[in-house]
Order: structure tokens, then sequence, then C-alpha cells
């Protein structure tokens, strides 16, 4: 390879990781319940159509906040993506599978579908301008709240331990609980 076709490789590589990295901005930006790092995401003038909710990213993070609240606990995951880059623009395609446990209800829901997005680069930087939630299948399980109850919590804001820096494990020793 000439240093041409290094440099375009290397380019397309940084922007599909730079897409991905966005992606998962925003699922750990809902799912910690951080809106700053939930629009950062977004364009601030983008729309999305998540099915109950149509608009921009203000109304969506509200909407987001609200439909969580419900929930004790939730994750999605973004698994496999498929990126078609095109100068500044990237039509990008991704499965997610989200988990919603409901300890009232003493229930776990689980869906699935796609994100349908278009990304933008601009000023250097890839965010979602447009994006299509296409829902696919859900169902609902009985249970679902941690086997082991001596685990940290998950937190829904930014006291959550992934954001200590630097990490640290300041909880006593204690011998296994089974």
């Amino acid at each position: 390879m000439d240093s041409g076709a290094d440099t375009d490789v290397l380019r397309t590589l940084a922007d599909r990781q730079a897409i991905v990295d966005c992606l998962h901005r925003y699922a750990r930006g809902v799912d910690r319940g951080d809106e700053d790092l939930l629009r950062s995401a977004y364009h601030t003038d983008a729309i999305e159509d998540h099915g109950a909710y149509v608009g921009g990213v203000d109304g969506l993070v509200e909407f987001l906040g609200k439909a969580h609240r419900a929930f004790d606990a939730y994750q999605r995951y973004v698994t496999n993506t498929h990126i078609d880059l095109d100068g500044d623009d990237a039509h990008v395609e991704s499965y997610y599978i989200c988990v919603l446990r409901d300890d009232d209800a003493g229930r776990t829901l689980v869906n699935g579908g796609r994100y349908v997005d278009r990304f933008e680069r601009r000023a250097g930087e890839w965010r979602i301008a447009r994006r299509v939630v296409v829902m696919e299948w859900e169902y609902s399980v009985e249970g679902g709240a941690p086997r082991y109850p001596v685990t940290l919590p998950a937190r829904r804001d930014r006291d959550d331990v992934s954001y200590r820096r630097p990490l640290d494990v300041d909880r006593d020793p204690r011998a296994p609980v089974l």
C-alpha cells in the first residue's frame, strides 16, 4: 500500500470507530440517566422517530427519562452495526436489545429491534442527525432482580461506579455469599 491508501484506510477506520463510540454514548447516556452524555450522541437539530415519540433531542431526552423511571434497572446492548460511509454522511443500521427490570411488578421486559440512523460529520464530529427506531419483538418474563443482593447497586446518575476516576474498591473484604 502507498501512504495515500494507508491514510484512506485509517480515516475510514477512525470514522467507523467514532460512529460506534457515539452509539455507545447513546446507550450509556440512557442507561445511566446522563442527559449530557445522551445529548452528545445527537446534533442539536436531530430528529428521532422513537415510535411513541417523534421530534427533537430535548423532547427525546425528556421522553426517555420519563419512560425509564417506571423501571428499577435497565440496560441496552447495541450489537451488529452496519456502517455505509459517504463523505460526511453515514447510513447506519444497528441491532439492539433492551432489558428493563420492574421489581414492583416482579417482571423483566425485553425488547429488540434496530436503530436506523443517518449520521453526519460536522466540525469533525460524527453524531446522529436522524434516527428511526424499529422495534421488532418484545416479551415479558417473571423475576429479574439480582440473585446476589450484595453487589454494588447500579445507579441512574453520575454517582454510578462507572463514573469513578480513578476506580477503586472501597467496600470491606468479605467471604463469598452464595
